[in-house]
Formats: structure tokens, sequence, C-alpha cells
């Protein structure tokens, strides 16, 4: 069996052995009754401890890849390889199925409505309430389907203004709702057929936001985020505070500049609610390091406000009565 491990990786080694293996069965590499090497065949092939290797086949085993006998060996399971097979079949025929929506130029976010559409349209019965919520930024798209996933029966979609200019059709034909703030109402409404299915609605920061950021005082402030737009948005909220902040500057996730350097020189660090959906693994990791090392990191959380929320959960139940 012929496994490459690359010990500069920052993928631990144990990993890797789990992650080829299980590629191997999926790829039909390694067959269903196969017998693998010993843990010490395989760690003296390999030049790696011995423990590495066990913790890898104990991890196989609990996946249900492998199984290993006392005094007969360690071997493939037949229904492991089965699904594992059958499995890569279906994610082969996803992956076709994106790639051929991107030569289309549709969006991951309109691909995923489509393909909502599709499965809604195969469902009996179905009684559920689809909202698009449209804005101008990713953070904001997410805070707001956070929150109003909570309603029952509903199923929340969230879509960048421009994917919702340039394809119309999306609200259109999937939308039973369209929710936005008043800043893109006009625009929105403009494409709609239907105007009544637009709901406009309040976005602010949480109390629990406000609260947070009241205290940050004179302290260096840094904003990172994914947009230009929710930025301003952050700095806008620090302005209605009347905040003493010695000085604010933002760091987009995508920019080349260096975070270690960014954050060594900040006090307080304003970032996303759902920070991590935007950010890289490691700007995750930096993050995370400066609150331990007691930097003070507040969440920015915006959502629609109380009134707006009673509102959309009122027009919910007024398209669901009328299917």
């Amino acid at each position: 069996m012929r496994i490459s491990i690359e010990k500069e990786s920052g993928l631990s080694i144990y990993q890797q052995l789990v992650d080829q293996i299980v590629r191997k069965i999926q790829n039909g590499e390694l067959l269903a009754g196969q017998k693998l090497p010993t843990v010490r065949e395989l760690a003296d092939e390999l030049g790696i401890a011995r423990g590495t290797v066990k913790h890898a086949y104990e991890e196989l085993e609990h996946k249900g890849a492998i199984k290993m006998t006392r005094g007969r060996g360690t071997f493939v399971c037949e229904l492991a390889a089965q699904e594992l097979s059958h499995k890569n079949r279906a994610m082969n025929a996803i992956e076709q199925f994106l790639q051929e929506m991107e030569s289309m130029n549709f969006s991951v976010q309109e691909t995923q409505m489509l393909f909502n559409l599709k499965i809604r349209e195969r469902m009996e019965a179905d009684d559920s309430v689809c909202i698009v919520f449209v804005d101008c930024n990713p953070e904001t798209l997410t805070n707001i389907i956070n929150q109003i996933s909570v309603i029952p029966n509903i199923e929340s979609h969230k879509l960048l203004l421009e994917d919702a200019l340039n394809q119309p059709f999306m609200l259109e034909d999937l939308a039973d709702l369209v929710v936005t703030t008043s800043t893109h109402a006009a625009q929105l409404s403009s494409i709609l057929t239907n105007k009544e299915k637009l709901i406009q609605v309040v976005t602010t920061p949480s109390s629990q936001t406000v609260a947070r950021m009241a205290t940050i005082g004179e302290q260096s402030v840094g904003i990172l985020c994914a947009s230009e737009t929710f930025s301003h948005i952050i700095i806008r909220g620090m302005q209605s505070l009347d905040l003493p902040c010695r000085d604010v500057d933002t760091y987009y996730f995508s920019s080349a500049m260096d975070l270690e350097s960014f954050l060594r020189h900040r006090d307080v660090l304003i970032v996303p609610n759902d920070y991590l959906l935007f950010c890289s693994r490691a700007q995750g990791d930096l993050i995370r390091r400066a609150g331990e090392e007691g930097k003070s990191i507040i969440r920015y959380n915006y959502q629609i406000d109380g009134g707006s929320f009673l509102n959309v959960q009122e027009k919910v139940e007024s398209v669901r009565s009328a299917k």
C-alpha cells in the first residue's frame, strides 16, 4: 500500500494517513476484504511512530472503514467500501453539476437556490415559505439569515444585491417573500412583478453589541471584515455612540496585509458575528490567539429590529395560509 507522508505539511501525519486510506477505498485501490499492513509494518515503511499509525487505524475503524481483529489483522470493511464508493460517485455527480452551473455564470448562491427550488418541486404537500434576504454585503446577509431561520416552516436564502439585480428571475421564481432594507427596496421593487412579496426591514446592532461597544473607551480599534460596506456600518455605529477611540483602522480578510502585525497594534477587535465564515483558518487562529492574549474581541451582530421581525413573521403566516 503506497502512502505518501509530507512531514512539513500543516496537516498532521495521522490525518494524512486517514485521508489517504479513505481515498484509496473510494477509488477502488483498496478493495473490500483486503488486508492492510500491520501497525509495525506501516510505521517502519513510512519511518513514523507506531502510535501514529495505531491512532490512524483506530480512527478508520471508528469511521467503519476498516476492521481490526486481534490475531488475524486489519481488513477493509465490505460495507464501508460500498458506501464510500457510492458517496464518491455522488460527490462526482454534484461536482459535475456545479461545474455546469459555473459555465453558465451562476453564482454559488444562485445555484443553491435553483437546486432547492427543484427539491421543493419534488416534495409533496410542501407548505414551507421561501424567504430570500437581499443585501449588498455578506456579513449582514449571514446575520439576518441566522435570525429569521428560527421562524418555523420556512426555507431561508441569502442573495447579494448584485446577483439579485443581474438574475431577477431568482426572486420571481423562487421567493415567496423578499426581505431587504429600505436602502435597497426601490431597486428590488423595480425588478419584481409581484411587489407585494417585498418586505422592508430596519437593521440595527443588537443590544449586546451596543453594550460591548460602549465599553471601548480610549483604546485603539481594529475592524476586521469581508466587505467595505460592513466596515462602514460598524464605523457609523461607533460614531452614533460618540466613542473616544484613539484610532480606528480596518483589515479586510482578502487583504495581503500582515494580519499579525495589524492585531499587535490594536487593543479592541471588532469582527462580524460569524467572522469565521469569512476568514481563512490561519486568520481565525490569529484572532483567537489575540483574544487569549487579552485583546477585547467584539462580535458585531447586525440584525432586524423587533418590529421588523414581527412583520416578517406575520407575512410568513399570511403566505402560508394562502397556500
